[in-house]
């Protein structure tokens, strides 16, 4: 089978030198004396994605993510190991990060166009392309050093989206600028998810890498954990973040005697979901396939040890592929009050009125406040939802219409007198 991506027990190692002395001492005897030991920041990598798959990357800061991509977009070596890409690499890992903050934007674009192995003909006619992308109006052709943060940023992304590669390979760049940008952002990179391109995708954000990825790779001290589904693998990971907060908790509790006024939490004593699935409405008959007009209902069985301690709120969703929010709800929207240390919270959705589609249905569980997230859950299987009639969009309206027999209304007065009106 023809492979996009390829690696075989790839690895990165740096060498790490207790003091300077030691590293000419080491050049000086041309390798006779060691005078380091090395940190293996990867080791062990085996991928072989199809085109067109996708693949996130999850795990703590320092897990190897970034030194894993660095390898795969080949700005470093590998220690050991080998990998093939097949096609042309685009990466978005530093936005920014070469440019001269003397030159004018349009000259940065050819600057880190040429860096990126285009022409100067390529390259002045993507320009109108990426200045139309960015959005920067007359402030193209001003110095960098008078852009604000977010501004360079848009610049950047601009320019590494302007390439049409075989395989994206995206660090954490869904910050990218405004909630506008943001989204504009996430419109240009699934462009290349629904063109069949390959892409591997790093973030903290566990949902965005479920919903964004087939599959996913859980990095623990630069070795893999877990790699298969996304849902599982980030569900396994999230469950080993909540075991290890536990147990660093302990062990600063054993290290330090309690501080008045100040509380932690074990694990045991959380909220979380217990488990969440879709049922048809007043039945036992669980359904993940159903018709535009059907009635459903979402039930979420959750527990919380400490109610008077901590209370909760829940929210539910329905989430397309894209990431556009359809529409949901939450407990403290409708000021409901989860009561007592358990129980099965009931969403109801008489004649869903949702339009054909495949919809994710994420639960978050919030504080009291609704602001902070003690989880994120997703529904282990996504809502089908078929329709047989010529509705348009994302939901049924209640619409008809109706012929009258009605004159035209008077015609708008135009000119000064009616702006001033």
């Amino acid at each position: 089978m023809s492979y996009a991506l390829e690696a075989e027990k790839l690895g990165k190692a740096y060498r790490v030198y207790a003091k300077p002395l030691r590293r000419v001492g080491e050049w000086l005897s041309f390798g006779r004396y060691k005078g380091h030991h090395e940190f293996w920041a990867l080791r062990g990598v085996d991928l072989a994605l199809k085109p067109g798959s996708s693949l996130g990357l999850c795990g703590a800061n320092g897990a190897g993510k970034s030194t894993l991509l660095k390898v795969l977009a080949g700005t470093t070596a590998p220690t050991e190991g080998r990998y093939r890409v097949r096609g042309r690499v685009a990466s978005l890992l530093e936005l920014g990060a070469g440019f001269h903050m003397d030159f004018t934007g349009r000259q940065n674009i050819i600057l880190n166009g040429v860096m990126m192995g285009f022409t100067r003909r390529e390259l002045l006619a993507k320009t109108p392309e990426i200045i139309d992308f960015a959005e920067l109006g007359s402030y193209i052709d001003e110095p960098v050093r008078t852009y604000s943060s977010g501004m360079g940023l848009r610049l950047g992304f601009a320019i590494a989206a302007s390439v049409d590669p075989e395989v994206l390979i995206i660090d954490e760049v869904f910050a990218v600028g405004d909630m506008y940008f943001q989204k504009k952002c996430v419109d240009r990179i699934y462009t290349f998810k629904q063109r069949n391109k390959t892409i591997v995708f790093c973030s903290h954000s566990l949902y965005d890498v479920r919903q964004f990825c087939d599959q996913a790779l859980w990095l623990e001290r630069g070795e893999p954990r877990a790699i298969g589904d996304s849902v599982f693998v980030t569900n396994e990971y999230a469950a080993f973040q909540r075991q290890h907060i536990g147990q660093v908790a302990e062990a600063v509790r054993g290290e330090h005697p309690p501080v008045p006024g100040v509380e932690s939490m074990r694990p045991e004593d959380m909220p979380s979901v217990l488990d969440a699935r879709i049922y048809r409405l007043g039945t036992d008959e669980e359904c993940y396939q159903v018709q535009s007009g059907d009635s459903i209902e979402l039930r979420v069985w959750w527990k919380n040890p400490l109610p008077e301690k901590h209370p909760i709120q829940i929210g539910i969703a329905f989430m397309r592929g894209d990431m556009t929010t359809c529409g949901g709800s939450a407990t403290h929207f409708q000021k409901v009050e989860l009561k007592g240390t358990q129980g099965c919270l009931v969403l109801k959705a008489p004649n869903l009125a949702l339009l054909a589609g495949q919809f994710l249905i994420p639960v978050v569980l919030f504080d009291k406040e609704g602001v902070h997230r003690y989880q994120d859950y997703l529904m282990p299987q996504n809502l089908l939802v078929r329709a047989y009639t010529r509705d348009i969009g994302l939901f049924r309206l209640d619409l008809s219409f109706e012929q009258r027999e009605l004159a035209p209304p008077a015609a708008r007065p135009r000119g000064p007198a009616a702006q001033g009106a």
